[in-house]
């Protein structure tokens, strides 16, 4: 009972702070973006590119399901020290660190290339984590798969920008 509850405190600290760090992460994309908005419209954009109001909804949901993912996982694990110290913890933990990294990368330093680099290697540890997260429990592996979908297509958007507009230096 102590257990379970000692868990479940965890769970409620660990989504208030989750749903917090990201609040203010995405309200410091969107400034930057706001403030960068002639920068991004210049680019040559994939004709795949979804409306800008796409993406709040989008990953409002998507943090959602990478934040009941760690839960899950946490619940399912025989302890959660041990849960802890899993590579799957790991590689949860390195994908939401890419992904906070992204948007900083991409809309304040104005980075497509570096910010490539680092969705693929989000995509890379979302990946891992998914496969690390399935023998523990499958729900909070499923609930992974589509953060790695939309990241995939994240991914394209991201290289065609790279890879459709020339080379300019960084913001001074």
């Amino acid at each position: 009972m102590v257990r379970r509850m000692t868990l479940f405190i965890y769970q409620v600290c660990d989504f208030i702070v989750c749903i917090y760090y990201n609040t203010l992460n995405m309200n410091s994309a969107s400034a930057s973006a706001s403030a960068n908005s002639l920068w991004y419209k210049s680019l040559n954009q994939s004709p795949l590119t979804p409306p800008s109001w796409v993406f709040p909804i989008a990953w409002t949901i998507l943090y959602a399901l990478i934040i009941a993912s760690g839960v899950v996982f946490l619940s399912a694990a025989t302890t959660i020290r041990e849960a802890v110290r899993s590579p799957g913890f790991f590689y949860y933990c390195a994908a939401w660190v890419l992904n906070l990294s992204w948007s900083q990368i991409f809309f304040r330093f104005q980075r497509p290339d570096l910010s490539f680099v680092v969705i693929l290697a989000m995509l890379s540890f979302i990946a891992l984590n998914i496969r690390a997260f399935y023998p523990v429990s499958r729900l909070a592996a499923y609930l992974l798969v589509p953060y790695m979908l939309w990241v995939s297509f994240a991914t394209y958007l991201n290289g065609y920008i790279l890879f459709m507009n020339p080379l300019r230096s960084a913001k001074p």
